[in-house]
Parts: C-alpha cells; sequence; structure tokens
C-alpha cells in the first residue's frame, strides 16, 4: 500500500497539462497553480500564475497516461477508503486541470518590430526661395559677402545643375565662381547635367578645376 501512495504522489508532481481534443498543435500559454494547491476565483477561467507554452498533442499523451496510471491505482485500493478517495481526488484534479489547458488561450506570436519609417526625399531648393537667395547674394557689395550668404544657403538647402548656373552668373570673376562652386558641389542632386556648369568658366585652367571639383566624392 505504501508502494501505491508513493506512485500517486509522483503522478501528482507531474506538471498537469491537457489539449482539447479539437485543437491543432500550436503552442498555448497557461497560467498554471502551483501542486497540491485548489484553484479559486472565477471557476470558468484557468487560475492565475506564471505562463508557460505548452504542445497540446504531446500533452494530451502525457495526461492520457498519467490518467490509466491513476485508474489502475483506483481499482487496486477499492479496500483502503482513504487512499481510493486520495485517488479520486486526484483523478478529479487532473480533469479539473485538462479543462483549464483546454480553455488557455493560445500563445501569441511574438510580432516583428514595424519596418523603419522611410527616409525623406531630398528636394531641390524652390523657386521661390531660390529667388530671395539671388537677391540676398545681389544686396551684398563685395564677393566675400556674397560667398558666406551662398554658404549659409547650402547648409540647408539642395540645388539642381540649373539653379547652380543662376548662381554662380552673380559673381563677376571667375575666382569667386570657382569659390562658389566648391561650395555649391555637395548639394548638386543631378551631377549628370554637370557638364552645363563648364560655360560659366572662359579659361581652360578654370574648367580643369571645375572637372576636379565634380569628380570629388561627397560624403
Amino acid at each position: 500500500m505504501r508502494a501505491v501512495l508513493i506512485a500517486v504522489v509522483t503522478l501528482l508532481t507531474v506538471p498537469a497539462l491537457a489539449q482539447n481534443d479539437s485543437a491543432d498543435a500550436q503552442p498555448t500559454t497557461l497560467a498554471m497553480p502551483m501542486p497540491g494547491r485548489p484553484s479559486h476565483g472565477n471557476p470558468g477561467r484557468p487560475p492565475q500564475g506564471t505562463s508557460v507554452v505548452v504542445d497540446r498533442d504531446a500533452l494530451m499523451q502525457q495526461l492520457s497516461s498519467i490518467n490509466e496510471k491513476l485508474a489502475i491505482a483506483t481499482g487496486r485500493a477499492k479496500k483502503d477508503k482513504q487512499l481510493q478517495k486520495l485517488l479520486d481526488d486526484a483523478r478529479a484534479e487532473l480533469k479539473e486541470t485538462g479543462r483549464q489547458v483546454s480553455n488557455a488561450p493560445l500563445a501569441q506570436q511574438p510580432q516583428r518590430p514595424p519596418p523603419p519609417p522611410p527616409q525623406p526625399t531630398v528636394q531641390p531648393i524652390s523657386d521661390g526661395m531660390l529667388r530671395s537667395l539671388v537677391t540676398a547674394i545681389r544686396n551684398e557689395p563685395f564677393a566675400d559677402d556674397q560667398l558666406s550668404v551662398l554658404g549659409e544657403a547650402v547648409s540647408t538647402q539642395y540645388f539642381l545643375v540649373a539653379q547652380a548656373q543662376q548662381l554662380l552668373r552673380l559673381f563677376s570673376f571667375s575666382s569667386d565662381r570657382m569659390k562658389a562652386m566648391r561650395l555649391l558641389r555637395p548639394r548638386l542632386l543631378d551631377l549628370d547635367n554637370g557638364f552645363k556648369l563648364y560655360e560659366a568658366f572662359d579659361y581652360s585652367s578654370d574648367k580643369d578645376e571645375l572637372k576636379r571639383i565634380l569628380a570629388t566624392q561627397t560624403p
């Protein structure tokens, strides 16, 4: 009889798990009570506890095996009322645990993080802002001041080659136009049209320098 009691205690320590007969093999998140503690609260809901992910098909086999062993032990313990009651209680607890598992919600699959937002599209300076920039440059009497105005604009704006041509015409000397070109180069969006900028320079040496500027890689 003591051996039977040991077997019962061993079976009761196995994690009480079950599955719905019609459920598929998807994992389930369960909130299970500690072994030996009766469940309380709403009988229609599984007791609160530690959540685990289990496979219903595998646990159904384990549950069936436990139930068969308890049935055999119950049949052998008919003469021992206390042992029979213990076994009946164990089977009732096993049945209740199976009901809790069957009613447990499916585990939520981990969600992938949303894709990063698209990078903003770079746009060239608007016509209105370009006109304002041209006016601001013309209002400066000296080339150094004109270049300073242009330098402030290129820190926040991008340009097309056609717009750069308009700005280069504002400078009287080729040396100043070359300085302006160095400011504009990192902010040009359509370098495939860069050949049009050569018309702003008369000397071969300036054209060679422009070629080197256009070939410079921007960070």
